[in-house]
């Protein structure tokens, strides 16, 4: 298995909890998402483990690469951020697992095992939020709304108060190349040709307020 995030003192604690557990071999552990795809990618781990928001790319960033390469690494997403909306996308996605940081790592061990073997884990807790929001989105009839990653949202976000792309990606702290790739996901997702009609689509669809 692979693990990244960016907060050391929770990377060391995931990294002793995995330590304990005679059934999982970490093979590589990082602070970054591209180069948790570098490593995904040569070592071809059955499970990573990723931080929801890493500095450089979202986890539902990287599934979504992971898909679009036929890599079959299944993800689980460890975050402090466990609202309805966040983890219904994320598991849209692909995300075989979402886990709150505040979980034992006896737990982040059992949930990885069980992905491995093909499961998909969803604690309690979050699952109400998860029922929470399915049953928000069929109320405004949302089933078939795209789903936009966090770093998508952002794009948009920063669009549609018109920055320009190498300003947003000054705010993010990524490459002008990485917005451009955004945007063209968002013009695909959303159905349209350019960056006003893209905002227009996201305040008409409700993803912009």
């Amino acid at each position: 298995m692979a693990i990244a995030d960016d907060h050391p003192v929770y990377r060391e604690g995931m990294v002793r909890a995995i330590g304990r557990h005679p059934e999982l071999e970490l093979v590589a552990e990082l602070s970054e998402a591209m180069k948790a795809l570098a490593e995904i990618r040569a070592l071809e781990p059955d499970v990573a483990v990723l931080d929801l928001r890493l500095p450089d790319l979202d986890a539902i960033t990287v599934i979504e690469t992971l898909e679009q390469e036929g890599l079959q690494t299944k993800v689980v997403i460890v975050s402090a951020y466990c609202e309805s909306a966040t983890v219904y996308r994320a598991l849209s996605y692909g995300a075989r697992a979402y886990l709150s940081k505040v979980c034992s790592g006896d737990f982040l061990c059992d949930a990885v095992l069980a992905v491995a073997r093909g499961s998909t884990v969803i604690p309690g807790e979050i699952q109400s939020e998860l029922a929470s929001e399915i049953r928000a989105r069929r109320e405004r009839g949302a089933d078939n709304e795209p789903v936009l990653s966090i770093r998508e949202l952002e794009v948009l976000r920063l669009a549609a108060e018109g920055v320009s792309s190498s300003g947003i990606a000054e705010r993010l702290f990524v490459s002008t190349a990485t917005v451009k790739t955004h945007l063209q996901h968002l013009y695909t997702k959303l159905e349209v040709s350019d960056r006003a009609a893209a905002v227009a689509a996201g305040f008409r669809r409700g993803l912009l307020k």
